[in-house]
């Protein structure tokens, strides 16, 4: 087993691989799953690698063998996700230690502009698709009275302007995950969200090719609101990925994890308005974000 842990792998047999803690990530292509799935091949775990498009990383099976498994998993599609649920139940013999739902996309922009069609499809993602995966591996976690890790957001508790569809998922998740605490605490599953602000990665570059297609009488109106989330996108400075590792850790690791972990200093600060008075709180995000030149 020692071999295993520091990533010789190639030799390990079967049974091994299931003693293994296994893990699943959705969205582990790029950005934080990618990374999330490095880190966790480097401590020792056995890693189902799941993603919409599979692509195999060749200098990770190259180091770790067996322990790195690229899934082809569709959030949104009931029968990718019966796939995976399978072809992980017959490898880890239904003994999935723990769940992260990694899989996440981000539109910005003013409730008036965004197409609803982009609306629909992020909740299909961010909500409906994470609501999904948990469901079908809860019984393998039961099993091993393993844990649920979902990426959050710190947007999922302050809303800011230009980020309604965005947040409105995010806050879903919240919701989702202090209802399923409860539900699974019976059966030894921890469940924790994490809160991350900005991370570098190219999620909200992405975000900036939607900001072009939205209707050009009524985008004009938003110019300065979606000018801000251009430069935020490319300009605003990041939480480094190694704090969210270090969360991550402790979401996994820890023998009580707790319900939220906040991650990075500007998401602290954030957090903080929450607690003031609503009128003052939106004045304050009112002058940190250019809305818009009608006055």
């Amino acid at each position: 087993m020692a071999s295993v842990i520091n990533g010789e792998c190639n030799d390990v047999n079967k049974q091994e691989i299931i003693m293994l803690k296994s893990i699943l990530i959705t969205g582990a292509s790029s950005g934080i799953g990618a990374a999330c799935c490095e880190w966790l091949l480097a401590r020792g775990y056995q890693v189902f690698a799941g993603m919409r498009t599979p692509k195999e990383d060749a200098s990770l099976k190259q180091e770790y063998g067996e322990r790195y498994q690229v899934l082809a998993l569709d959030v949104t599609d009931p029968d990718s996700i019966s796939a995976a649920t399978g072809s992980i139940q017959s490898r880890t013999n239904g003994q999935l230690f723990a769940l992260i739902n990694n899989a996440g996309v981000a539109y910005s922009g003013a409730l008036e502009t965004l197409p609803i069609e982009q609306v629909k499809s992020l909740f299909d993602v961010n909500v409906l698709g994470t609501f999904a995966v948990t469901q079908a591996f809860i019984p393998m976690l039961r099993t091993s009275q393993g844990r649920v890790v979902v990426m959050g957001s710190i947007s999922g508790l302050l809303a800011a302007p230009g980020l309604s569809a965005y947040s409105a998922s995010k806050f879903a998740l919240e919701g989702m995950c202090d209802s399923l605490r409860n539900e699974l605490n019976p059966f030894g599953i921890s469940v924790t969200i994490l809160e991350p602000g900005k991370i570098e990665t190219p999620i909200w570059r992405k975000a900036l090719q939607q900001l072009q297609e939205a209707p050009a009488d009524k985008s004009s109106l938003y110019q300065p609101l979606d000018d801000f989330y251009r430069h935020y996108a490319v300009s605003e400075k990041a939480t480094p990925m190694n704090e969210l590792l270090v969360v991550l850790q402790k979401a996994l690791e820890a023998e009580h994890p707790k319900a939220r972990y906040t991650v990075g200093r500007a998401a602290r600060i954030r957090s903080l308005l929450m607690h003031l008075p609503t009128r003052l709180r939106d004045s304050l995000l009112q002058r940190a974000v250019p809305i818009t030149n009608k006055q």
